[in-house]
């Protein structure tokens, strides 16, 4: 029997994590924005009117069937590439990288967070299409090498790493699609060894890793003040000291020290219990469908989330090098919000048609 409706527990998990977005954002922000002398919601009022963008994201992921995107896989191949290439020449330049294209004077468009949904669009086709040529290897090395070069124009922004979270995507659609080991070791081995050489040639991403070898930056330093003064319960809503400029980017690249901060280990232990729940319900739904495409179009997306949930949070315990990686559908609005959503809302349709 074919279930018609959407996984309301997966639904209702990403609704949580929604709502906590935009009480954390405000919570995190009405100071910074009173400093710069705006209203204290100036940044509540910038998260919502993305999120706005971001919904219609996923209510395009909901109701476009995927049989009809899977068709445009090679189309959106080559706007990709072209977008890609526009941002390296004339992209507009943030934090010494060229990261996306002006629309508008205030507005710009940042494809790179679609590229990892791209790439498992574009390995769950081969490996759906093409089962026996993904086993013996014919085949492998042409799409290997076009996942590779899409990444490479990632990582020359340089958006290092959004290249890595690329890469482990990729590594992970190969496993998924049960490519043998003696196809995905020397994929592996060049992803690691473009990731060395690049992290080499840009100074900032260099400065980054030895910095975070050497010793914990500033930034680290106050998550991990933030996160160890938030104890069991917390401080209480409000009552952190990090959002008052102590933390840079703390309503972004450290939301969860935020969240330990105030609200304590049961706080983030909520959150992470809807994470992986998340993280569950696409197993399950992955599990449930008979759709080949579906079941690894279901896996590659839900595991893309659940990986930028863990650098996230791994960057904010000190575990990795800062990365301005934000946390999904609930740090500070922005295109990764878009693309998660729509990730989902793909997630969700595929869950209408799996087998109970």
């Amino acid at each position: 029997m074919q279930h018609t409706g959407i996984d309301r527990t997966l639904a209702f998990c990403l609704l949580c994590l929604v709502v906590l977005g935009i009480i954390f954002v405000y919570s995190s922000s009405y100071y910074r924005a009173m400093k710069k002398g705006e209203d204290s919601t100036f940044y509540l009022l910038g998260h919502l009117k993305r999120l706005v963008i971001a919904s219609i994201f996923f209510f395009l992921g909901l109701i476009i069937p995927y049989e009809i995107i899977r068709k445009m896989i090679f189309p959106f191949l080559i706007i990709i590439v072209l977008i890609l290439l526009v941002t390296l020449v004339s992209g507009r330049v943030q934090y010494g990288a060229r990261r996306s294209v002006a629309l508008l004077s205030t507005f710009g468009f940042q494809v790179s967070e679609f590229v990892r949904i791209w790439l498992v669009f574009f390995l769950a086709n081969f490996f759906d299409s093409h089962p026996r040529t993904a086993s013996t290897g014919k085949g492998m090395l042409t799409t290997t090498s076009i996942c590779l070069l899409v990444i490479l124009l990632v990582v020359v922004q340089p958006s290092i790493s959004m290249a890595v979270i690329c890469f482990f995507i990729l590594v992970v659609m190969l496993i998924y699609g049960s490519a043998k080991f003696r196809l995905l070791l020397p994929t592996m081995v060049v992803s690691f060894g473009m990731l060395i050489i690049f992290v080499l040639l840009f100074p900032h991403a260099r400065d980054r890793i030895t910095g975070f070898i050497n010793h914990p930056t500033y930034q680290v330093q106050q998550s991990l003040i933030a996160i160890g003064s938030g104890g069991i319960f917390g401080k209480g809503p409000g009552a952190g000291l990090q959002k008052f400029l102590f933390l840079p980017r703390i309503h972004n690249d450290f939301i969860f020290s935020h969240v330990a901060e105030e609200f304590g280990f049961i706080g983030t232990l909520i959150v992470f219990l809807l994470y992986w729940e998340i993280y569950l319900r696409g197993l399950f739904i992955a599990g449930s469908v008979v759709d080949d495409f579906a079941r690894l179009l279901v896996l590659g997306l839900n595991v893309s989330i659940f990986i930028i949930f863990l650098v996230h949070v791994g960057v904010s315990i000190g575990l990795l090098p800062p990365t301005g990686i934000p946390l999904p559908f609930i740090s500070f609005g922005g295109w990764s919000l878009s693309a998660n959503l729509f990730a989902m809302g793909i997630i969700l349709q595929a869950s209408r048609k799996r087998i109970i």
